[in-house]
């Protein structure tokens, strides 16, 4: 990252986002470093809200707290609180605090701003040395969909079948395709309404475009993939329901946690097996298991999303 001492006063509501071509997802989450612990986007991705996409924000957070660690340390977990909705004509600024900076552990506070100081998200990030010690990890589940190939599995826009109407209305997740993210379906009924014995949903996905070597810009990568479609388990068994009186189910982000377990890539085949143990009083869990397509456990995450029911 670039320091723009130029811009160092600026403040981010005076600087509006450049133009993103929608596939660079290295582009999306390069930030500007304005002083030491100050780090500015440059670049906005809208959600189906209007607001900045949660994912942009879990990955820029991480990259802005990855520049003020040494290299031989690795993201081992981000724990975020998105407090605001982004407003994409905004930069936002991201400060970084050194919370711990031991012999194996480094430890950072990130807080996301714009116009007015008004604040967007607040993470913890740690970093750790990679260490000889034991190692364990849970198998994938037979079922869950490692056996496919993704290359051979249906997109988003290949699902054919009337429920999704209700699903596009209801919960406002679209069927199209995304420009940056390819996404598959081992199993096309995940992507469909069922009952609540079933909050349980699997994919593949993976970047469109390679993203080189930097174990920093990977880690970022997949906290951006990390955000999409994670809490559909959540939310997707009350679709019949609200779709028969007509009633619309708003979701949005907040609160998100990655570990990282082993080393990944963003550009390559992961699948995520995600269920949901609990939807109560306007908030839903989801909870995801990371899998290679070797089948080890890259990473696990989290997301509590709102659940509020409209007329």
């Amino acid at each position: 990252m670039d320091t723009l001492s130029a811009e160092a006063g600026i403040p981010p509501e005076r600087e509006s986002p450049t133009e993103w071509n929608g596939r660079d997802i290295g582009q999306l989450l390069w930030l500007a470093r304005v002083s030491e612990s100050r780090f500015r986007s440059r670049r906005a991705e809208t959600n189906e809200h209007g607001r900045i996409y949660g994912g942009q924000i879990l990955g820029q957070a991480l990259s802005a707290a990855s520049e003020t660690v040494s290299k031989d340390r690795f993201a081992s977990c981000l724990q975020l609180v998105f407090a605001a909705g982004g407003l994409p004509d905004q930069a936002i600024d991201f400060d970084v605090q050194t919370l711990q900076e031991g012999k194996r552990f480094s430890a950072r506070h990130v807080r996301g701003l714009q116009q007015g100081g008004r604040i967007l998200c607040d993470a913890s990030v740690t970093f750790a040395k990679a260490l000889e010690s034991p190692a364990h990890e849970a198998p994938p589940p037979p079922d869950c969909g490692l056996d496919r190939d993704p290359e051979n599995c249906p997109t988003l826009e290949d699902v054919d079948d009337p429920r999704v109407q209700d699903v596009e209305r209801t919960l406002n997740y679209m069927y199209r395709p995304h420009k940056a993210i390819d996404m598959r379906a081992p199993f096309v009924e995940d992507l469909l309404p069922r009952t609540l014995a079933e909050l349980r949903m699997r994919f593949w996905i993976r970047l469109r475009q390679s993203l080189g070597d930097t174990p920093e810009l990977h880690a970022a990568a997949f906290a951006y993939l990390s955000d999409y479609w994670i809490n559909f388990a959540a939310c997707i068994a009350h679709v019949s329901a609200m779709a028969e009186r007509d009633a619309h189910l708003y979701v949005a982000s907040l609160n998100h946690a990655v570990w990282f377990h082993r080393p990944l890539r963003a550009d390559a085949w992961l699948l995520f097996d995600c269920v949901s143990p609990s939807g109560a009083f306007g908030r839903g869990l989801a909870i995801a298991r990371v899998y290679s397509r070797a089948g080890d456990l890259v990473a696990s995450a989290t997301q509590e999303c709102l659940l509020a029911a409209t007329a």
